[in-house]
């Protein structure tokens, strides 16, 4: 696996240094780029109420359901989202430097890492821009990060979410079975064995190799 250092990468103070990942549509058009949320960006106006905006909309669809604020979105970011070593988030922006939502990988460690905090936050005039969102990222995690195999975790139930990943090439690997419980106005969901599963739905874990990533798009610029 590529060594990238990803903390350094977020660590970046400088804007035109940021790491930018290009989005280009079916006919190779720049339409916009997935910008790496670092300390840079931090302060950007409107970047924290977009990120808590959006975590509210997509609520029902994470393992930890409560409701999110300014205050509490900052503090994950400065003390747990920019600090590890193992995950990154992006910002999904159109060449104005309009924010449409985010799309970011977790878990990334030797040969493999996740697809994390998929979330389209706003309507875009740009067609298809999730499934373009994650051809950029693919290409990246495959040849930048050296990955070879990418994951990712979804609620078996989140239709549209499912229909995207399949698009890309992705493929149910396991069905985990869940339980619900809630306290103090907080829901969570939990992997339990199927005799304990109160949810009504499973926990899809979904996986791209990137032999079948190839096949299924043979003309993706894998460019480091």
């Amino acid at each position: 696996m590529t060594q990238v250092d990803i903390v350094s990468l977020k660590d970046n103070a400088d804007p035109a240094r940021r790491l930018r990942l290009p989005i280009r549509d079916d006919n190779g058009r720049h339409v916009g780029d997935l910008q790496c949320i670092d300390r840079s960006m931090l302060d950007e106006p409107g970047l924290i109420d977009d990120l808590t905006t959006w975590r509210n909309q997509s609520m029902p669809f994470f393992l930890t359901q409560f409701s999110a604020t300014e205050e509490r979105t900052r503090r994950w970011l400065e003390t747990i989202s920019l600090p590890a070593a193992d995950r990154i988030l992006f910002v999904i922006c159109d060449p104005g430097g309009n924010r449409f939502g985010n799309f970011g990988i977790c878990n990334i460690q030797p040969g493999s890492a996740e697809f994390d905090n998929v979330i389209r936050g706003r309507a875009s005039d740009i067609r298809n821009l999730m499934f373009h969102c994650g051809m950029a990222l693919l290409e990246w995690m495959f040849s930048g990060l050296g990955v070879e195999t990418a994951e990712l975790h979804v609620f078996s139930h989140n239709e549209k979410a499912i229909g995207l990943y399949k698009r890309l090439g992705f493929a149910v690997a396991a069905n985990l079975p869940l339980r619900r419980t809630e306290e103090e106005g907080v829901v969570k969901y939990s992997i339990v064995d199927r005799s304990e599963a109160n949810a009504g739905f499973d926990y899809l874990r979904m996986e791209l190799p990137i032999e079948r990533f190839r096949q299924a798009h043979p003309a993706a610029l894998l460019i480091a």
